[in-house]
This record gives structure tokens, sequence and C-alpha cells, in this order.
């Protein structure tokens, strides 16, 4: 298993895995089936992958796409020198769920976040199992946090 940088001849694919983690976190919030846009999800991994303050890192087994890292950074409000790198993705398909492979994409992440001189890294997920991702991130060094949803009607 690698872990690299989307490259433009995985993109179907990894719109691919996209859906299915997009899929996944419907099981969790039902509603979120009804924002579904295809199209946007295309935007998001070409931002993600494009610009400096955001990343997209690919899974592979052998040279299949298997899973995802994707984040981005943000200065600090009150001291604009402090920077956060935060996951906004992770996702590997269910057959490459273990620890080690979480442990590679992680560490690209990490570094990642090391080149673009951030302090910390926050991670989280909307949608996929809370609990798995608490385990997982704690695992790995992470505190909690609070973060919390409302939705409007």
């Amino acid at each position: 298993m690698i872990v690299r940088k989307l490259v433009p001849h995985e993109f179907d694919v990894t719109v691919n895995l996209f859906n299915y983690y997009f899929d996944e976190a419907v099981t969790v919030i039902p509603s979120m089936a009804e924002e579904f846009d295809q199209n946007s999800i295309s935007e998001t991994i070409k931002h993600y992958a494009t610009h400096y303050d955001y990343c997209w890192f690919n899974s592979l087994d052998n040279s299949r796409p298997v899973g995802f890292i994707a984040g981005y950074a943000t200065e600090c409000p009150w001291n604009n020198s402090i920077i956060t790198a935060n996951i906004a993705f992770v996702y590997l398909l269910e057959s490459h769920r273990n620890i080690d492979n979480f442990r590679l994409l992680l560490s690209e992440f990490e570094q990642w976040a090391r080149l673009i001189k951030a302090t910390r890294i926050t991670g989280g997920d909307i949608g996929i199992n809370a609990e798995r991702m608490e385990k997982l991130y704690s695992h790995f060094g992470f505190k909690k946090a609070l973060f919390m949803i409302k939705e409007f009607n």
C-alpha cells in the first residue's frame, strides 16, 4: 500500500471512492441523500487537489485507489502565524480498513501539514461512524474537542 497525491488519471476512480464515502455517510445521516450533487463532488476533489492550502492524497493497492485523506489549512484568527491542518475527509474501502493503512494516510497528511508549517492537526468527520472515527483518532494521539451540528428545516 502506498499513499500519494491524487494524479489526474486517478480522478474518476477517486470520484467513485467519494461516492462510496457519501453512501456510507447517508446511512448515518439519511437527509444527506437529498443534498447529493455529483458536480459538487468533482469540484471539491479538484479544489482539494490543486490548491496550496488544500491537499488530497489517495491510498493505492498496487495502482488501484482504495482510499483517501484530504484536508485544508486555516490560520488562527488571533494569530495568523499559527496554522492548523484540518482533516476534512478520510476513507478506506472496508476491505482495506486496518490500522496500518490508516497510519499511512495520516502520516502523509502529517507530512503535508509540516510542509505548510502547521502547528497542529484537527480531525473529524461528518456522517461516518463517529465512535469508530473517535477510536481511530485517539489511537493516533488526537485529543477530544467539541464539534456539533444543527440543521435548519
